[in-house]
């Protein structure tokens, strides 16, 4: 298919074959769009932008560049098999690529793992590197300002994507832009500009200072993208930080699910202050593609497209004599009238309304919410898993109930449990269980009852989507009660 973006890509052959990677960053767990984004369920995973995650339109956006198996996602252990089915799903060569960080550390480690794992086959790969949870409007304008910044990483520079500000924003890091590093190159023209130095770096600056900024026209806002050679970067980072630079050979020769104890001794520290404020060989490329961090409700808002009344509406919205919103609903039904520039979300066990312009302090009510209802801020009531999902439908006092999806070909691991008991009920689809001493086959209608400190399995022997209703009852009903016997996923 021609496209721009396919055109660009095309226009990129000066990169020798095999040398071009891309690390996509997977592994934040932000807040600033509770209820829908939780620490399991953070907003790369959720469908946000268009109709697929912004994992997967990341992955989508780097694939016209890059081989899909030179592609490398890092993320944390506990989102690892969700990325990984996300990834399946926009090509299987992807899904080969993910790193797990047992512990969070900031994406200098994150990024600086990959990098190493990387080296080991391409000593003077060059490297893209690119945040998960953004969005792009112009993926042709991405495309060719990677080109630029590719030429710069040949050069020796490490070369940043430049975001030109939109207004004078105080919730971005700027870039000061200096001097050009060279003459723009084929297409030149808006979307073809030639990298510049960079003179400094300034955090989060005070809104007469992003005003002066803005006029002064050399300021970029620093969208955490990142083009360098695998060499100078393994450099740089051993003069910056030669504790964390000793330390990868190790963890770039052992195994996609970096070992703890490792990884917990690694700096918790950014790759801005704990490199590029130290380095001298740092290049900025101005790009105009319509980037957003989506940091925020009010971020989604202005992203978003909206009716004449100026509202944005997800899901089952009804809204009479209201303007300017952003209506959410993830379940359910949210009705408004005679609302304006509010936001509204609501989700199945948990609804946000607030001021629109408030929604950049919702951390200090997401921290106010753990001490009562943390797991409104950990979990949905649906969660993943890696042979599938279950949903929460009710609990109580010594009960609760749940519906199980197993997908086509799937299993649980061999387990049991101290403190329940577990009643299975099929209502779609084809279950093989292994109760106890005995293996079975159910069918829609027919079911098993497992008493406590039986082992049990569940399977998906069929071509559809198996569904169970699970009714336990006991005296302690959480998800740590599970003794798991060789799981197949890797699971303690």
């Amino acid at each position: 298919m021609d496209t721009p973006e396919t055109r660009v890509a095309e226009r990129s052959l000066s990169a020798p074959e095999g040398r071009r990677y891309a690390i996509v960053l997977a592994g934040g767990s932000g807040t600033r769009l509770w209820p829908l984004s939780r620490a399991t369920m953070p907003k790369q995973l959720l469908v946000l932008n268009g109709a697929e995650t912004l994992l997967q339109e990341t992955a989508r956006r780097v694939m016209p560049m890059v081989d899909p198996a030179r592609v490398l996602t890092v993320t944390h252990a506990d989102h690892r098999f969700e990325v990984t089915g996300q990834l399946h799903a926009v090509d299987p060569r992807l899904a080969s690529g993910v790193l797990a960080e047992p512990v969070a550390r900031n994406t200098l480690p994150a990024i600086s793992w990959a990098v190493a794992r990387i080296a080991r086959e391409q000593p003077d790969a060059l490297i893209g590197v690119f945040s998960s949870d953004h969005a792009v409007a112009d993926g042709a304008a991405f495309l060719s300002a990677w080109q630029v910044a590719e030429e710069a990483a040949e050069a020796g520079y490490i070369a940043l994507f430049g975001m030109q500000p939109t207004g004078p924003a105080t919730g971005f890091g700027y870039i000061e832009g200096g001097a050009p590093l060279q003459a723009a190159g084929p297409g030149s023209g808006r979307r073809r500009q030639a990298a510049l130095t960079v003179s400094r770096f300034v955090e989060k600056p005070s809104l007469e200072k992003a005003r002066e900024f803005l006029q002064r026209g050399n300021y970029f806002w620093n969208g955490g993208m990142f083009v360098f050679r695998a060499d100078r970067f393994l450099a740089t980072l051993e003069r910056a930080q030669p504790a964390l630079s000793a330390a990868l050979p190790a963890l770039a020769a052992g195994d996609r699910l970096a070992p703890v104890e490792s990884y917990r001794d690694l700096p918790d520290t950014s790759i801005d202050y704990g490199v590029l404020e130290h380095a001298d060989n740092v290049a900025v490329v101005p790009v105009e593609m319509g980037w957003s961090d989506l940091g925020g409700w009010d971020s989604l808002y202005q992203q978003r497209a909206k009716d004449g009344d100026g509202n944005v509406m997800q899901g089952d919205v009804v809204a009479v004599g209201s303007r300017n919103n952003l209506l959410w609903s993830d379940h359910g039904t949210v009705a408004t009238l005679g609302v304006e520039n509010m936001a509204v979300v609501q989700t199945r066990d948990a609804t946000l309304v607030c001021p629109r312009d408030q929604t950049a302090d919702l951390k200090n009510l997401v921290t106010r919410l753990k001490v009562k209802h943390r797991h409104l801020t950990e979990t949905h009531l649906t969660v993943a898993r890696p042979w599938g999902s279950y949903t929460t439908l009710e609990e109580g006092h010594r009960y609760k109930i749940k519906r199980i999806v197993v997908n086509p070909g799937a299993k649980l691991s061999m387990q049991m449990h101290h403190h329940r008991s577990e009643h299975w009920v099929v209502i779609a689809g084809t279950a093989r269980v292994v109760n106890g001493e005995q293996e079975m086959f159910l069918e829609e209608n027919q079911s098993t009852y497992i008493p406590k400190t039986h082992r049990h399995r569940l399977e998906n022997p069929g071509k559809i989507p198996l569904q169970i209703i699970e009714i336990q009852t006991g005296a302690y009903l959480e998800e740590d009660d599970i003794v798991r016997f060789g799981d197949i996923y890797g699971r303690t």
